[in-house]
Parts: C-alpha cells; structure tokens; sequence
C-alpha cells in the first residue's frame, strides 16, 4: 500500500508541475508574439494620450489597451491601419488588436469631439 501511495503522490506532483509548466510557457510564448501597449485617453487641456508616441515592432500583433480616465467619451483612429473604435465611455476601457505590416510613423487620433480642444488629441504610432 505504501508504494501506490507513493506512486499516486509523484504523479500527482509530476501533473501539478507539468500543468504549471506548461502554463509559464505559454504565458511567454503568448507575450513573445504579441505586443500589449496600454494607453490613457484625457482631453487635450488635461493631458492629451499617454504615451503620445507608442514604438511597436513590425508584423507583430499589437493588443492596445485604451483606458479613458477622463469624463467625457473618447474614441480611437488609427487610420493607416485601419483601426477604429467608436466610443469610448468616461471611466471605462476597451481593447483592440491590429498587426503593422509596414514600418513608419502614424498618426492615431481621438475621434470623438472630447473638447474644444479636440483636434489636437492626436498622437504617433511608430513601427520599426
């Protein structure tokens, strides 16, 4: 009896590491092969996007978390991308993914009216 105890206990860790294992490893090939940019949305008189300007790798999927702390809605264009999310309520958050298949600069830009300064929400993506 003593040595099926035994033998259950192994695998029962040998599955618990291997399930970890196998977790961790994921994790980083998920992170490896995908870019995460977090970018915060306020009215241009309060701070305008943070970062201003964001530098990703080319043909890497990109998942871009925009957080708007502010209390007016905020959208999101990326043109050159074709990159679009309508509104972005005040105090929420929202995420949308997109792969650059060219290098350069972009302009990505608030697209609803957040202020009287709203044209000048506006900010750059740059691909290397």
């Amino acid at each position: 009896m003593k040595q099926r105890e035994t033998i259950a206990l192994g695998l029962m860790a040998l599955a618990t590491v291997g399930t970890l294992a196998a977790i961790f490893g994921y994790e980083r090939y998920r992170r490896a092969t995908q870019f995460d940019v977090v970018l915060i949305a306020r009215a241009p008189e309060y701070g305008n996007w943070d970062p201003r300007t964001i530098t990703v790798p080319r043909g890497q999927p990109v998942r871009l978390h925009i957080r708007n702390i502010d209390t007016v809605s905020h959208g999101f264009g990326l043109p050159a991308f074709d990159v679009a999310v309508r509104e972005i309520e005040a105090g929420t958050a929202t995420t949308t993914t997109f792969t650059p298949d060219r290098a350069g600069e972009f302009l990505f830009l608030c697209t609803v009216w957040c202020s009287e300064r709203h044209l000048e929400m506006t900010g750059k993506l740059v691909v290397q």
